[in-house]
């Protein structure tokens, strides 16, 4: 029987996002961090990567407010 796929909300995403990056910051490896939330590695690297998105978007949007 295949699992069904969890959904998360964008925040949750987020928030998992930004604990993995600060694991990865401090020199865990994706496939540790992986099996510390039992997920796949890419699902691992992918909630990374959207949080660095979102933390570049929101970086931009406030620059566009400073400067016009």
């Amino acid at each position: 029987m295949a699992r069904s796929k969890k959904l998360m909300s964008r925040r949750t995403e987020l928030r998992f996002g930004r604990e993995i990056q600060e694991q990865y910051d401090r020199g865990a490896s994706w496939a540790r961090i992986a099996d510390d939330y039992d997920m796949s590695p890419s699902k691992v690297k992918r909630l990374a990567k959207n949080y660095r998105d979102d933390c570049d978007r929101r970086a931009h949007q406030n620059q566009m407010t400073l400067f016009g």
